[in-house]
């Protein structure tokens, strides 16, 4: 595997690809997207979620449906460098009509086939070395992939057990979520939000929790961070403007938020991004 390139960052209507060698951890949090992580080369490294520690090395795969809140384990001089699918459920549920995108896999963690392993390292090649340059063909790619994934590892929607299809309703956190999607490059305060919707902040914390599968912040951070990167990767302006904007204050503060979620800061993420669209817009207009 070749790794002249620290971090490469590809994304689509299919959501995002990242490959990345860090040795630095990753706070908990959740993306709205499942999340498919490799270990191409270096050292094993550690993730966690539902209190369980995950080994991630050669032979394994982990395995995240939407709004599952995980965590990477910092291991100082030991960098591994990792490839992270971050796919749309909409874009997934398009092409995969017998799949639910929500409940996708039932483990975690999995061994891995040579087959997949090779496909995975194939896939990074192919990005590293700058071979992927349109959608279509990314696309076809990343389908055959994520086709042998499924069937290896998700789970049928026909399967899937009635009983647990959906979370409890409430008006008062609809009305939470709907507020919080308007506010959030405000940086809404948790407490803020349950004085609103009539609850106490436990108890809001509690119900919101049931509701919707994550934590009030957990929820509002993952939608910050998605301000973020798509504002980094349409935009030239300085940071300190997007920091502004996400109400962070200090540019500081929202480096060192971005950097503890992704593991790149602001500045490599938007140096090392290619948008796939954008590529086809120009080459289409040449």
């Amino acid at each position: 595997m070749a790794e002249e390139l620290s971090s490469w960052v590809l994304q689509g209507d299919f959501g995002r690809v990242t490959i990345n060698t860090t040795d630095q951890g990753i706070v908990e949090h959740v993306h709205r997207e499942l999340n498919i992580i490799f270990k191409l080369s270096g050292a094993d490294t550690r993730m966690a979620a539902q209190g369980i520690d995950l080994l991630l090395d050669d032979n394994s795969v982990l395995l995240f449906n939407p709004w599952l809140p995980h965590a990477k384990l910092a291991s100082p001089g030991k960098p591994a460098t990792i490839l992270s699918l971050f796919i749309d459920p909409g874009w997934l549920a398009a092409r995969f009509s017998a799949v639910c995108p929500d409940r996708l896999f039932a483990d975690l963690r999995r061994q891995l086939s040579p087959e997949i392993r090779a496909q995975a390292s194939l896939f990074a090649e192919t990005i590293m070395s700058h071979m992927i340059d349109e959608t279509r063909r990314c696309e076809a790619m990343l389908v055959n992939f994520l086709d042998a994934i499924i069937a290896a590892f998700g789970v049928s929607r026909a399967v899937l057990p009635i009983t647990s299809a959906g979370r409890p309703v409430d008006y008062r956190i609809r009305k939470a979520v709907t507020y919080i999607h308007a506010h959030a490059a405000e940086n809404p305060r948790v407490e803020e939000i349950a004085r609103m919707v009539g609850l106490s902040r436990s108890r809001f914390f509690e119900q919101f929790t049931r509701c919707v599968g994550v934590s009030p912040r957990h929820y509002i951070d993952s939608l910050r961070l998605g301000i973020a990167t798509r504002w980094l990767t349409a935009n030239e302006g300085p940071l300190g403007e997007l920091a502004d904007t996400l109400s962070f204050g200090a540019h500081s503060n929202f480096t060192r938020f971005f950097t503890q979620h992704v593991a790149l800061s602001p500045s490599e993420f938007r140096r090392q991004t290619i948008t796939l669209n954008r590529f086809d817009d120009a080459l289409a207009q040449s």
